[in-house]
């Protein structure tokens, strides 16, 4: 058998596991390991790759590897991701954080990335696959466009609660990060998105989507939507998985409620009971909000405050060094900043 003759039987081996380009396989896990590689394991799945070009879990996990080497390497992450674009881009690849670009340390690569999405899009604009894909590779960079996608795709499937839910999410986002504090405009439409989500999901789904709808409520200043649906929250079934979440942030928002409302000593009661999840972890927002806590210190309650942080000792784990500094930062008088841990 002729080397060339190797080589074609070993490349069709290859499609007949890896799939054809245009095979929309999920390659996430791939993509995670990569980030762990070393350079030498790179180099090997680089050479894997030389020889057969359509070896999709040796370019995913690449994939990985230069994201987490962006800095150093731009081009290298940007080379493998526009080859996704423009042979599978229907791969849940797109779903994972390999497949973002920050326009900051890659420009060109982000602006090839962008214009081949719009070009997919132009060309099928009817796929809804490209148009999760590319609103997802916009989210950070261009949120015109990605709320152009969304918007598209829920026209498309106005019975899918995905594009409402992270139309809410998008907007929510903006609303947050206004430097003026949290725009109450941009708020009260991103509850409008979860809210319409909700009603489109299923009990377990529109459960998850309750401390969504009780952050932006109170963002929007609706306060008894947001009291409705933090009490909603509290008496979520115990056995759901999301309970610490629900507890944590059922109390907080009822806390920050009972805080506008001048209850300082209900709103202290809420800080601690926020504490008080039963060793139940927080999942979904992998950590414990501080935006309460922070208004009770201003208010003079560093003991409240101090005993909220003890008991997020038990829930947060990655925490644990943060906690300790703060607590040694409020126990000599001082306010910490909480690194921006606030959600709402």
């Amino acid at each position: 058998m002729t080397l060339r003759w190797m080589w074609f039987v070993g490349a069709l081996a290859a499609l007949m596991l890896v799939g054809p380009p245009g095979f929309a396989e999920d390659l996430r896990k791939e993509a995670r390991e990569g980030f762990d590689l070393t350079a030498e394991e790179a180099a090997t799945l680089e050479a894997r790759l030389a020889a057969n070009p359509q070896d999709l879990s040796a370019r995913a996990q690449l994939l990985g590897y230069y994201r987490g080497q962006m800095r150093s390497a731009p081009q290298e992450h940007s080379r493998h991701l526009l080859w996704f674009i423009e042979n599978v881009p229907e791969s849940e690849i797109f779903e994972s954080a390999a497949a973002r670009i920050v326009p900051f340390f890659a420009p060109e690569g982000y602006g090839a990335a962008k214009r081949a999405w719009l070009r997919l899009i132009d060309k099928d604009p009817g796929n809804v696959v490209l148009l999760r894909h590319a609103s997802r590779f916009l989210a950070l960079s261009d949120k015109s466009l990605e709320i152009q996608f969304l918007g598209r795709g829920e026209a498309l499937e106005p019975s899918n609660p995905y594009w409402a839910e992270r139309l809410g999410d998008s907007r929510w986002r903006e609303a947050h990060n206004s430097y003026e504090g949290t725009d109450a405009a941009t708020a009260a439409l991103a509850l409008a998105d979860f809210e319409r989500a909700h009603g489109l999901s299923d009990a377990k789904a529109g459960a998850d989507l309750m401390p969504d709808l009780a952050m932006t409520a109170f963002g929007a200043g609706a306060l008894e939507k947001a009291r409705r649906f933090a009490e909603a929250m509290l008496t979520a079934t115990t056995g759901d998985r999301n309970r610490g979440d629900y507890h944590h942030y059922g109390n907080l928002v009822l806390g920050r409620i009972a805080l506008a409302e001048g209850n300082i000593q209900e709103a202290g009661a809420r800080l601690v009971a926020a504490g008080r999840t039963e060793g139940a972890p927080l999942r979904r927002f992998g950590g414990p909000d501080m935006a309460l806590a922070k208004a009770l210190l201003e208010q003079g309650e560093t003991e409240t405050v101090l005993r909220y942080l003890e008991l997020c000792l038990d829930i947060w784990e990655r925490g644990q060094k943060d906690l300790r500094d703060w607590i040694v930062l409020i126990e000599a008088g001082r306010i910490p900043d909480f690194d921006h841990n606030f959600l709402f």
